[in-house]
């Protein structure tokens, strides 16, 4: 997944409990440096398209300490990090929550700090699993990890870089001049589609189990498709896969469309299908998020 980076000063102050059990060598005669915290969106019902969280945003941060002489794989989660809430003041690029975090006392011991938007309490540290109803169309966001920080860097903040890892679906219509009786789009949705996905904190990768229940993305309209190309669905945020199967039900028959284009995270992607007399294909190309423009996918019936 390649994603497309929007820059964001916004600079926030972290505060959590002062609790360092998860540490994996503690201090008990004085506390380390407050943890600070810098974020940068390069990501989000809600599509954020500006350079700004919008007020009262919520975002999930974990912290693992580990020793710097040994390897990743020996990270203790740090209890005062274990997914703690930081809300966005109103009018402020600040973030804040209710308690203080500080760096260890002991330079040995080293923090990676993880972040990832819209924070839900349901997210678990075993087995890293964060979950998200897609049904909420929810701007899901993760930060590049910071990795290595210690006392000596308590002068700084720790600046996370937030990541679109959700498709941006647009959905276009139109029916070519040999289609004359009515078109009329009743509903469409994903064939095999999940509802619900998982976001492991630590390496952003998202997954997500199959359903046999189409994933419905409209339903219940009449919209009538003509030579003039129709918008049904804009910016329907959705799980990135290979090989999408759209269902869209025409005038009482449902078509059935297996795309060969995939769904990227941190893109924006039309697909604009034309109805004709052929056989099904699609072609065409994606734009970036950030350029906020369309292509066409053109699709034949």
């Amino acid at each position: 997944m390649k994603n497309i980076k929007l820059l964001l000063s916004a600079l926030f102050i972290a505060t959590f409990s002062c609790n360092n059990d998860g540490d994996v060598i503690k201090s008990t005669n004085d506390e380390g440096s407050i943890i600070r915290f810098g974020g940068n969106i390069i990501i989000t019902k809600a599509i954020i398209d500006n350079t700004a969280f919008p007020d009262n945003a919520q975002v999930g941060i974990w912290g693992w300490g580990h020793n710097k002489n040994n390897s990743e794989g020996n990270m203790t989660l740090r209890k005062d990090l274990n997914n703690s809430l930081y809300t966005k003041v109103a009018g402020s690029n600040e973030f804040t929550c209710d308690a203080h975090a500080h760096y260890p006392i002991n330079p040995d011991t080293l923090l990676n700090f993880y972040a990832y938007y819209p924070y839900t309490e349901a997210a678990t540290a075993t087995p890293l699993s964060i979950p998200f109803d897609l049904t909420k169309q929810n701007d899901i966001m993760w930060a590049t990890p910071a990795l290595n920080k210690d006392k000596t860097t308590g002068n700084n903040p720790v600046n996370l870089s937030f990541n679109h890892i959700l498709s941006a679906i647009t959905l276009k219509f139109k029916k070519a001049d040999d289609i004359k009786e009515d078109m009329i789009i009743q509903s469409i949705s994903m064939e095999n589609y999940p509802s619900t996905i998982q976001l492991n904190v630590q390496t952003g990768k998202l997954n997500a189990t199959a359903s046999a229940t189409p994933y419905t993305l409209i339903d219940n309209i009449s919209k009538e498709i003509t030579q003039n190309e129709e918008t049904i669905v804009t910016n329907y945020l959705l799980y990135p896969i290979e090989k999408p199967v759209f269902i869209v039900q025409m005038s009482g028959k449902n078509y059935r469309i297996e795309s060969t284009k995939a769904f990227e995270g941190g893109k924006k992607q039309t697909y604009s299908f034309t109805i004709q007399a052929q056989d099904i294909t699609i072609s065409g190309s994606i734009n970036p998020w950030q350029d906020g423009g369309t292509s066409n996918e053109t699709v034949y019936f």
